[in-house]
């Protein structure tokens, strides 16, 4: 079995002192806010974080001080964990032009 990811929600911003809502993953009662204040157990957050392995991520910095410690996930952005971070989308980046096809191929240049 597969460890969910724990999200770090230790911010008294995710706790709504006032009253409890509907999770809006599950239904049942929480006091728990997400970052955008979306009623959500944590709980419910971290396994929708695990059933979206496509959903964009945010990546916690490498530290300054301690090379051996890369930059990680925090989690979706729509589900991540507090502290400092920076936007990265799951899919990387295009790194290599794309190439066009010749006109001997019949592509774009076929007649």
């Amino acid at each position: 079995m597969d460890a969910i990811p724990v999200l770090d929600w230790g911010d008294s911003s995710h706790f709504d002192h006032r009253r409890d809502r509907p999770c809006c993953l599950c239904g049942r009662p929480t006091p728990m806010r997400s970052h955008d204040g979306e009623p959500v157990h944590k709980v419910c957050a971290e396994q929708w974080n695990v059933d979206h392995p496509q959903a964009p991520r945010l990546y916690r910095p490498p530290d300054k001080t301690d090379r051996d410690r890369p930059q990680h996930c925090i989690g979706t952005t729509r589900f991540h964990s507090d502290g400092p971070h920076t936007q990265i989308l799951s899919r990387p980046a295009r790194t290599t032009t794309p190439r066009l096809p010749s006109p001997d191929t019949g592509g774009l240049f076929a007649a």
